[in-house]
């Protein structure tokens, strides 16, 4: 049997994973004792530890449930799931819409439980040896929060599938805890989670991290050393040899300081071999205790392995929900020409930094719940088929919608880059030494939109003058027109068509000037089982990279001449010179740089 076949009892469990501690109380190496280190056993987690030099952090997975027959008892599944209310991931191609995050919405999930007593069976290993009885003191979740304060960041899934079923085939997604909250006057228990990404929140992971050294004493404008006290590790200044320029660099008060020496003695890490007013700061003098901030440093970095670098090292995330071979195949093709080289002076949340190079080296990344990966796709046209869809075979009935945004329309794109001072404004324009400006001055023309409608983009990261032509062209191609959205709904049969693929939509109403029907291209910013297992909602924003056009992207060293390509070769997207008339050897049209 498969999920469409009737008859089958369908089935939501949600799974926690708390932490839990896998020694045994007064085991060693836990040298807890009863009588002596507290007056009753701990439950194994770290608020009740009585020796927390030891804890040794696990994880214990629980299980719940909606109340209905023959869940199976081996499931362990608390049945107390009242009930469970999903978002989908909204991915915001280019940073377009400036009402979203370049790293558009997060996906989320809202769950509902039903407080009750509990015998504290495999929460408390010790049940037995308690002088109470647990099903006669407090409820499941009041007794779980006062043990678990420090639920925030877990991990939770959400499972659904059928009775018949074992978990882990079911369809699963993956989350992390936000937020509980309750019981309430009713005994309801609310748990909010959204998807991995939400680990770059700025509350959460910050880039670079926060280093508490202090000056031990004051030094002047030209001191070619100096100490640190107070700090927490020894690490939080790494040595010179650990970073790829060979150097460290240091923030104090509004001065970037380079150190090419550093010893630890004594409780005290002192750099020395100083460069004071580096990279555009100026050279000052500076009190003892002043903070001492390590900075994060990029040089000449391709921009997916600073993304990754952020991810995984600052915001914690997972290697495994990271398809590396993945994303370096489409940088290697799309994205080859952005490298990037910035300093980063104070910590800053991660989540703004992704944000800040997605939209500016015109790439997107999201959570795809349905592979449980982080997708990474630059801002292209796309070298897949489209998916065809059509409101006679496809689109359920009644189920789409149409809406154009005008806010979203631009007619210029002025890209600042090459930062004067990495300790002054990011969006102050006289702290940076270039500035390029591309304008579809058509679009502005009193015949056509009539107004002028310039995006801003501040950049620490871009460092050429041809990074910043691909960024403004890519953005122009893609909102010159403003942004259409169409949301509709499709049956379970199509939904192979996920977050981030395009396809070309054929509707009643979407027709060219003489009446005839015209295929337009979309891609999905969002999809979402609405009915797990029969109809799935799609929001679908326009794809506006022409049909017709072919484009230009990076090419191998041994890629071969127009002239001894094959019609494969120069078919799909590729990168040959045409003539100055704009066509190629054999009277075609010319390719498209974008």
């Amino acid at each position: 049997m498969d999920e469409f076949t009737p008859g089958r009892e369908p089935v939501t469990l949600v799974e926690l994973d708390q932490d839990f501690c896998q020694l045994t109380y007064g085991g060693p190496p836990c040298t807890a004792e009863l009588g002596v280190t507290g007056p009753r056993k701990c439950y194994n987690v770290l608020a009740t530890c009585q020796d927390p030099d030891n804890y040794t952090l696990d994880t214990l997975t629980l299980r719940f449930a909606r109340a209905q027959a023959e869940l199976p008892w081996h499931w362990q599944a608390i049945p107390s799931v009242q009930s469970v209310s999903t978002n989908p991931t909204e991915i915001n191609p280019g940073g377009g819409n400036k009402d979203r995050s370049p790293l558009g919405s997060r996906a989320k999930v809202r769950v509902r439980f039903k407080d009750h007593p509990h015998s504290d069976f495999r929460v408390d290993p010790y049940r037995d040896e308690r002088d109470y009885q647990p099903l006669e003191r407090g409820t499941f979740w009041t007794k779980w929060l006062a043990r678990n304060p420090y639920h925030r960041g877990r991990l939770m899934r959400i499972r659904e599938g059928y009775i018949d079923q074992a978990p882990e085939d079911m369809k699963t997604r993956h989350y992390v805890i936000k937020e509980i909250s309750g019981p309430d006057a009713n005994g309801r228990v609310t748990i909010k989670g959204e998807d991995i990404l939400s680990l770059t929140d700025i509350s959460r992971a910050q880039a670079p991290r926060v280093t508490e050294g202090e000056l031990a004493s004051d030094i002047s404008e030209t001191a070619d050393s100096l100490t640190i006290v107070n700090y927490r590790s020894s690490d939080d200044y790494p040595a010179p040899s650990d970073f790829e320029e060979g150097y460290g660099t240091v923030r104090i008060s509004d001065e970037v300081i380079r150190y090419n020496s550093r010893s630890v003695n004594n409780g005290e890490i002192t750099l020395s071999n100083l460069t004071r007013g580096a990279d555009g700061s100026e050279a000052d003098s500076h009190d003892a205790e002043d903070n001492v901030q390590l900075c994060l440093r990029y040089t000449g970095k391709e921009v997916w392995r600073v993304a990754r670098d952020l991810l995984e090292n600052y915001a914690n995330i997972p290697a495994a929900y990271i398809p590396f071979t993945d994303w370096e195949a489409e940088a290697d093709t799309w994205l080859a020409q952005f490298t990037v080289t910035t300093l980063i002076t104070e910590p800053e949340g991660v989540q703004d930094l992704l944000g800040e190079i997605t939209e500016q080296c015109q790439f997107f990344v999201w959570w795809d719940e349905r592979d449980q990966e982080i997708k990474l796709k630059a801002l292209r046209p796309p070298t897949e088929e489209p998916k065809q869809l059509d409101d006679y075979r496809h689109i359920k009935a009644d189920s789409w919608a149409r809406d154009i945004d005008d806010d979203q329309r631009i007619s210029q794109v002025w890209v600042y880059y090459l930062q004067r001072d990495p300790t002054e404004s990011l969006d102050e324009p006289t702290n940076y030494k270039r500035l390029r400006v591309r304008i579809d001055a058509q679009a502005e023309q009193p015949e056509k939109y009539d107004e002028r409608k310039v995006k801003r983009i501040y950049s620490r990261w871009l460092e050429s003058q041809a990074q910043a032509i691909n960024v403004a062209a890519r953005l122009l191609n893609r909102y010159r027109d403003g942004a259409k959205y169409l949301t509709l709904r499709l049956d379970a049969k199509d939904r192979e068509l996920w977050t981030g693929d395009v396809a070309d939509v054929q509707l009643w109403s979407l027709v060219d000037a003489t009446g005839a029907p015209r295929l337009t291209r979309y891609q999905v910013i969002s999809a979402e089982e609405v009915q797990p297992g029969e109809t799935v909602e799609y929001d679908l924003l326009n794809y506006e990279f022409d049909v017709t056009s072919r484009f230009a992207y990076w090419m191998g060293e041994d890629a071969p001449s127009y002239t001894e390509a094959s019609e494969e070769e120069r078919s799909r997207s590729a990168a040959f010179w045409s003539d100055d008339a704009g066509q190629m050897p054999d009277g075609s049209t010319g390719y498209e740089w974008i």
